[in-house]
């Protein structure tokens, strides 16, 4: 039975009334629409009709001018497509189930659409070095509680991995394993990260495009979890001045069969310190994709441990991109915030690793201890990377040029809305000016 087959067929069988047709936008947050199940039972190979928009608008879904798929478009509809490799029922709402989907516009797949990207990425990858590969993802949040109009951390101690300090947060625990399993997505582990109220969940190592969608799924199942505890989850990466920054790591082996391409003696091989190279050469247009929001930038400050320099490192978590002393042997891109789209992370980790060994780029070497000025700076603004991204070729091939433009443009409409808004910081100067 395909899995279209079994799609039909809980459809038909089951308690499900609804499917949610599901896609990530620009910023990577979900979108849906829901639909009848027997109506989806019998169109889901012709597709569902959606708004183009939403696929170039910002996370506040503000509609900037200039990216392609609005007034251009004549502001017309595409189609949502489903992929059902990735239909389960919701564990969390009786009597629905969901599907993530490919997205076209007149019987092509649309260009800025995220998944799509990563899987022209993919395809790519695969043919040029003819690998398998693995993703592992870690993703970081917090967990706040409403108090007096404001948000607070639901643990108050800014300590790692205090057995005491998840006794509160058990039942939502037990809410995001056990929902997170129901939607094909095995949690290895979850524990309290350094920061007060803020948490990392690592997951099994998975092919590409299911990491990404597992990425993509799993922030909901947090966010569905604490709103059932009378929580707010935030993947944003700094929410407030003195929480410390949520990271998205990606961590990124290459197989040959059974031999590991990035593997000579549980050291980097010559073709796994290449595909590095790529990773620091590309590594502002990396920052753009990995820090979609002003906010993102807020990660890239001294003394922590989020990336603050163009370096590698072995084991070196100051490091943008780290080399694991373990087994297998893989790399990890540390450049991106817990807010940013899974799909052009590793869209983009791929395409700049890969042209690190099509030209055989040098990583230099690695550094040791706090690699604060060993090496050049990272992009420490939104616009800095977003020219870098448009002005580096090679990505902007691999990720295309339609999208390029339109998350640049959305990237910028959203940067000139923070330009213009006087803030409450700024409000300080006037007592004294």
């Amino acid at each position: 039975m395909t899995s279209g087959d079994k799609m039909e067929t809980v459809l038909e069988d089951s308690d499900i009334e609804h499917l949610l047709v599901q896609f990530p936008d620009i910023d990577g947050v979900s979108r849906s629409k829901q639909i009848d199940a027997d109506y989806a039972r019998d169109k889901w190979k012709d597709g569902f009709s959606m708004n183009m928009l939403l696929l170039a608008v910002s996370s506040m879904t503000d509609v900037p001018e200039g990216t392609g798929y609005g007034e251009e478009l004549n502001f017309a509809d595409g189609v949502v497509i489903p992929d059902p490799e990735t239909f389960e029922p919701v564990p969390w709402c009786e009597n629905t189930a969901r599907v993530i989907c490919d997205f076209e516009f007149r019987g092509e797949p649309a260009g800025a659409y995220t998944r799509g990207v990563l899987q022209r990425v993919l395809a790519k990858a695969r043919d040029e070095l003819g690998a398998s590969f693995g993703v592992g993802n870690e993703l970081e949040f917090h967990l706040l509680e409403e108090i007096d109009g404001g948000y607070e951390p639901v643990t108050d101690h800014p300590h790692e991995c205090v057995t005491h300090h998840t006794e509160r947060v058990r039942t939502f625990y037990d809410k995001v394993k056990n929902w997170s399993e129901a939607l094909g997505i095995p949690v290895q582990s979850i524990e309290h990260e350094y920061g007060a109220g803020q948490f990392e969940v690592l997951f099994d190592h998975a092919p590409p495009l299911e990491a990404a969608d597992r990425a993509f799924t799993f922030r909901e199942v947090v966010k569905e979890a604490a709103a059932a505890e009378g929580w707010k989850a935030t993947f944003m990466a700094k929410p407030m001045t003195d929480s410390s920054a949520s990271g998205y790591h990606l961590h990124l082996s290459a197989f040959d069969g059974s031999e590991n391409l990035f593997a000579d003696d549980n050291r980097l091989s010559q073709t796994g310190e290449a595909f590095v190279g790529g990773l620091l050469e590309h590594s502002d247009a990396l920052t753009a994709l990995g820090c979609p929001t002003l906010n993102g930038y807020k990660r890239f400050t001294p003394g922590s441990f989020s990336p603050f320099t163009q370096s590698w490192g072995y084991n070196n978590r100051t490091a943008a991109v780290r080399v694991p002393e373990s087994s297998p042997t893989r790399v990890e891109n540390r450049i991106s915030g817990a807010a940013a789209n899974p799909y052009l992370v590793l869209a983009g980790t791929l395409a700049a690793g890969l042209h690190g060994v099509r030209a055989g780029l040098d990583p230099g070497e690695p550094v040791s201890g706090d690699a604060q000025g060993q090496r050049p700076a990272l992009a420490r603004s939104p616009e800095v990377a977003l020219r870098s991204l448009e002005a580096d070729d090679e990505l902007v091939a691999a990720l295309g040029e339609e999208f390029v433009h339109a998350f640049t443009t959305v990237k910028r409409h959203e940067l000139n809305l923070f330009n213009d808004h006087v803030s409450d910081w700024e409000q300080r100067y006037l007592e004294v000016l």
